[in-house]
């Protein structure tokens, strides 16, 4: 439903007003702003504002000094299901809340408390600055334009390969004291692609963050996309990890062998994409890609194999199956990562061009 308004000028369509262009001096184009605007932003006559040309194409008009806006949530434990404190948590955060007040009339319980700290630790960035009886105050310190996206992916990376080294290292001889600290290692993963939700939200609410952080919302989306591929690898890791922590006795070598040579393509191949989020290199990609999709079907013929031979080695096919299927998913979740990139690179290369008129 459209409404005329201002005499006659504005034309009002859902949250967006259309006003007409007006031309001054014979060649310079005015628009005139909202007078709420104005007044919200506390504007006056000579005041400097920003202008963006954004690449869809439009134009964002910002006051030169933007006021800091904080986001705050509360939880009143009263009100939610007693187990839902975490999820809740969790939610606000990737939205990108800079407090989250928790409180109760009846006083925050040893378990809810637990909650929070278990919250904390599998977070970045957050805090608690107040702590009571019936509440308890979390704020966020980081800065998300002080980590970019990058980093984040390369460290999920970096965390991945190392599960799935030190798991070949503990079946080649290495004492499994390497992986130790498996369980801390797949939370740091988790943690980066909750931290890269978080910045993604608040780059999709925010244009000064969106530039600071050096990607357009596009962008910021697909980084999200890769994000969660390296998240479901990490998962993949650490079953792998468990498959030889558990079952070592039972994974033949001269079985394994075929299988394990395509975990080094796989390695290859994901180094190449990643080091390619920098460098854009989209051959070395699509070289990549196709590798993996060998890798997947020499693996699943692997698979097939080992399910027409049935219970014939005595059960350790069914480690075997496991195994092989651990490296086809590494695998299939890089396929995936590749294809995010691509579509980067592509969106990159698409330009504005005016139609002509018949």
């Amino acid at each position: 439903m459209k409404v005329m308004g201002e005499a006659g000028g504005t034309v009002t369509e859902a949250n967006v007003e259309y006003r007409k262009l007006q031309v001054t001096g014979g060649s310079t184009f005015i628009v005139s702003l909202p007078k709420r605007w104005i007044r919200d932003h506390g504007l006056k006559q000579s005041d400097v504002v920003g202008v963006e040309y954004m690449t869809s194409g439009e134009l964002q008009i910002a006051p030169n000094e933007t006021r800091s806006l904080k986001r705050r949530a509360t939880i009143d434990l009263e009100k939610m299901p007693e187990a839902a404190l975490y999820d809740f948590l969790i939610g606000i955060y990737v939205c990108g809340c800079d407090s989250i007040m928790v409180k109760s009339k009846a006083g925050l319980k040893t378990k809810q408390r637990r909650t929070i700290r278990n919250f904390l630790r599998d977070t970045r960035g957050m805090e608690v600055s107040v702590d009571e009886e019936k509440q308890m105050e979390i704020i966020s310190l980081l800065n998300p334009n002080e980590l970019p996206l990058q980093v984040s992916l390369n460290r999920m990376y970096l965390l991945v390969i190392s599960v799935v080294q030190d798991a070949l290292d503990v079946l080649d001889g290495e004492d499994d004291e390497v992986l130790s600290d498996l369980e801390d290692r797949e939370r740091q993963i988790d943690a980066r692609r909750l931290l890269v939700d978080r910045q993604v939200a608040m780059a999709l609410q925010s244009p000064s963050i969106e530039r600071t952080l050096g990607v357009d919302r596009f962008q910021a989306m697909e980084h999200a996309s890769m994000a969660r591929a390296l998240e479901r690898m990490g998962d993949h890791a650490r079953s792998f990890a468990n498959i030889i922590l558990n079952r070592e006795a039972l994974l033949k070598p001269s079985v394994i062998a075929d299988p394990r040579t395509h975990l080094d393509v796989w390695m290859a191949s994901l180094r190449t994409i990643i080091r390619n989020t920098y460098s854009k290199d989209i051959n070395a990609i699509i070289n990549a890609k196709q590798d993996l999709q060998k890798a997947i079907t020499s693996l699943e013929a692997f698979e097939e194999e080992l399910v027409t031979r049935g219970g014939e080695d005595g059960g350790s096919s069914v480690i075997h199956f496991r195994f092989s299927e651990k490296i086809r998913r590494f695998c299939a979740y890089t396929i995936d990562l590749s294809e995010t990139l691509i579509n980067m690179i592509m969106a990159s290369k698409i330009k504005p061009i005016e139609e002509v008129s018949k």
